[in-house]
């Protein structure tokens, strides 16, 4: 199982030098840990790179499953993750890092880990049942108590909750890895 999170404006690059994303969505936000409203990035935004003095756009290159990402029909992109490139003079492409917006996460549990191998002589191999739950926290880190939220699971069925005086939610069984979309609040249908 991976877990990715959002790239917004500020993020930095991993090769230092004072690298950073500097494009951004006006239309698409998150607020960061210190109340700073940040511009979320998608492929194709762009990125300063300190080492090589250059500017480069950001392109997919994070182990995550793409439909895991956020698409936004208007910029016709993938939203950006943590692990993906810079396309600048660098001979290795930096890769950008997520700092400001790591209360959003994309959970990938679809086999970008490694795969357990079995016997020769299975015929079949076995499916897993995944019984997953989770706990909503706010930008400061402190569990969301009797909040609604919705999951949307591959299949498309939507499931509406309210969670705990803990923050979480209700344990939801799946028949084997798959991923989902979490959302605050009761919604009808995913985006």
């Amino acid at each position: 199982m991976g877990i990715h999170y959002a790239i917004v404006e500020g993020d930095p690059l991993d090769n230092g030098n004072g690298g950073r994303v500097i494009g951004g969505a006006d239309h698409c936000t998150i607020t960061d840990g210190q109340g700073r409203v940040r511009r979320q990035t998608h492929a194709g935004h762009l990125a300063w790179c300190g080492v090589c003095k250059s500017h480069g756009p950001i392109r997919e290159a994070a182990p995550i499953t793409r439909s895991l990402r956020g698409y936004d029909v208007r910029l016709g992109a993938y939203e950006a993750v943590d692990g993906d490139i810079v396309i600048c003079k660098c001979p290795r492409p930096p890769r950008v890092v997520a700092v400001y917006a790591r209360t959003v996460m994309y959970i990938d549990d679809s086999g970008h880990a490694p795969v357990p191998t079995y016997a020769a002589t299975s015929q079949e191999t076995p499916r897993r049942a995944y019984d997953e739950q989770f706990t909503l926290c706010d930008a400061a880190g402190k569990p969301m108590s009797e909040t609604f939220y919705t999951v949307c699971l591959s299949s498309g069925e939507m499931v509406h909750g309210v969670t705990d005086s803990s923050g979480r939610t209700e344990r939801h069984a799946t028949s084997g890895a798959q991923g989902i979309r979490l959302y605050l609040g009761h919604r009808e249908t995913a985006e």
